[in-house]
């Protein structure tokens, strides 16, 4: 895949929207005010640890779940046409070994997301009234990072061709 300057733009904005703004937004907000130094920490690693598993999901686990899949398929194409049974047991074999990883892969992101929850939850259940402005602000410019990531893997370009609008 071709690296364009829309694409590279596009990567940026969406770090900005979904790391950087809430990040700010929160350090300016509860920087100051001794409650709110309890809370700043807490929601911002919890801001970060999210922006790293996204990435990592997107960078090395998106791919690896595709290969998987696709292996998949191969075998199960595979087990209805072969009749060897010493073939067919190593088929199954192999098969079980992938369907198993498949879905650790695809639990993975959810038990993080659930786990980041539980911890904001507990960090913040006595300020939960306080903290919804942030929350909202973080929302909404997770959107944006959300649509810039779109169009960042909307801009798909080959390596030998040129740089036309999708």
């Amino acid at each position: 895949m071709k690296i364009t300057k829309k694409l590279i733009t596009y990567t940026v904005a969406q770090a900005l929207f979904c790391a950087v703004a809430p990040l700010v937004f929160i350090f300016v907000q509860y920087g100051d005010t001794r409650g709110g130094l309890m809370y700043k920490l807490p929601l911002a690693m919890l801001l970060f640890a999210l922006t790293v598993v996204i990435i990592a999901k997107n960078t090395l686990l998106k791919p690896r779940i595709a290969k998987l899949v696709a292996n998949i398929a191969q075998h199960e194409g595979d087990l209805k046409v072969k009749s060897d049974a010493s073939e067919v047991e190593n088929i199954e074999a192999v098969l079980k070994h992938e369907r198993t990883i498949e879905v650790v892969l695809n639990a993975i992101v959810p038990i993080l997301l659930l786990a980041a929850l539980l911890i904001a939850c507990k960090a913040l259940e006595s300020a939960m009234l306080e903290l919804s402005g942030a929350i909202g602000f973080t929302l909404v410019s997770y959107v944006f990072g959300t649509v810039f990531g779109v169009l960042a893997a909307r801009e798909v370009h080959s390596k030998h061709g040129g740089e036309q609008a999708t």
